[in-house]
């Protein structure tokens, strides 16, 4: 199924930004926030934040969100991420915000050569994901939450983090020591995500996939909205993912903005209706959809990154 939407609501970035503002500087009304460290590598302590809902619906899954940043910047409690965390609370999901390490920090530019620094900081961030999940799962009566039912959502560097995890559990590429050999996320929301292989084309080996939900932007530059390919190395963003999905019968749902660019990793609030509508039908109920939605909507103008240098500039 594959419908084209044209949009009429216009996107006014500056009333966003505003109510950002406004909000970071509110009490957390509503919120009750915990934070966690969950573990120390390489010297450094990590830690996770547990929002819970008031009027939690024990149907609903924890929400476990990784932010984004090109693996060299970003926070687990930037105040921008308050607004979505506080209307998903409000909808009765727990979420939980994570720490990971920045594995390309201080490590510089991958080359076009030489993905080594690359591949090492998504295996680092994949790791630590696993480690945040383990310890919500052995640490209930603690955190106050269930971490058994668990949809993990990321936000592009976090968006990679997520697709990757669940591909390299599902290839069984996990060192299983960090976490239950059993233990699967129930549902991957990434926003302006792809999966790296260094093994040759993207291929679900021992399990199939989590029920996935892709969004991007076709005209993504940052993080590849179609597929990069260099020897052994493959970089598939939403485009050969959801031609993946669609010929092994994964249930998937993805939902792309035509023209747009990297921006679309910010849309988590915009787009709280379509995660919460993948999470009753995939998750919940456990329909296996395979639906595709196009938006075209000229009013949105974001000012996109246009390529990873420009975050490295300002590293």
């Amino acid at each position: 199924m594959k419908n084209i939407y044209f949009a009429n609501k216009k996107f006014d970035l500056k009333k966003m930004r505003l109510l950002f503002v406004i909000l970071s500087f509110l009490p957390l009304f509503g919120f009750a926030q915990k934070t966690f460290m969950y573990a120390e590598k390489n010297g450094q302590q990590l830690f996770l934040d547990v929002y819970k809902s008031e009027n939690v619906d024990d149907k609903k899954p924890l929400l476990l969100y990784v932010f984004g940043g090109g693996f060299i910047m970003g926070q687990r409690n930037d105040s921008a991420f308050l607004p979505f965390i506080k209307q998903f609370n409000s909808l009765g999901f727990n979420v939980v915000c994570i720490d990971y390490r920045l594995g390309l920090k201080n490590a510089g530019q991958p080359g076009a050569l030489n993905f080594k620094p690359l591949i090492k900081a998504i295996d680092m961030a994949v790791e630590d994901l696993l480690s945040a999940t383990d310890f919500l799962l052995k640490n209930t009566s603690l955190t106050g939450v269930n971490a058994e039912n668990t949809v993990v959502m990321g936000s592009s560097a976090g968006a990679i983090t997520v697709l990757e995890a669940d591909y390299k559990m599902c290839n069984g590429f996990v060192d299983r020591g960090i976490i239950d050999s059993d233990f699967r996320f129930k549902g991957v929301v990434a926003f302006a995500g792809a999966i790296f292989s260094q093994n040759g084309r993207i291929r679900y080996r021992n399990q199939a996939p989590s029920p996935t939900m892709f969004l991007h932007g076709t005209a993504d530059k940052v993080v590849t909205y179609k597929q990069i390919n260099l020897l052994k190395w493959h970089f598939a963003g939403t485009k050969k993912l959801v031609k993946k999905f669609e010929k092994n019968d994964y249930p998937y749902f993805a939902y792309r903005y035509r023209d747009l660019g990297h921006e679309v990793n910010f849309f988590v609030e915009r787009n709280l209706q379509e995660v919460c509508k993948f999470v009753q039908d995939y998750v919940i109920d456990s329909k296996r959809l395979k639906s595709n939605f196009t938006l075209y909507d000229p009013s949105i103008k974001v000012k996109s990154v246009k390529s990873q240098k420009e975050l490295y500039k300002n590293n």
